[in-house]
């Protein structure tokens, strides 16, 4: 990946990380992510830790899902997307528009 990916997968990650301390945690999320709109939320299925789990999941590691997103956890999982979008605008402009940096 090109440093200016890498820079604003950094960006979306420090958004994030609300604490400073380098881990997305679910803490970290409710200042950042509304999860009284997800429909498992909204139909009682799901708990607001287990919408924000379910999110950190995305991220985690897949061999050792432990709730803490680290940047390189982070990084690894936006290099999958990056391998499939050809050129940096796009892929700034879809980071930028994503995580409303």
């Amino acid at each position: 990946m090109s440093n200016a990916r890498k820079e604003i997968i950094m960006q979306a990650f420090r958004k994030l990380d609300k604490t400073g301390d380098g881990i997305v945690t679910i803490e970290d999320l409710r200042g950042v992510y509304n999860a009284k709109y997800h429909p498992k939320y909204q139909n009682g299925e799901w708990t607001e830790d287990q919408v924000f789990r379910t999110f950190l999941d995305n991220f985690d590691s897949p061999y050792d899902k432990d709730g803490q997103v680290t940047p390189d956890e982070f990084t690894n999982y936006y290099a999958g997307v990056s391998a499939s979008i050809d050129t940096d605008v796009y892929f700034i402009t879809m980071m930028k528009n994503a995580w409303r940096l």
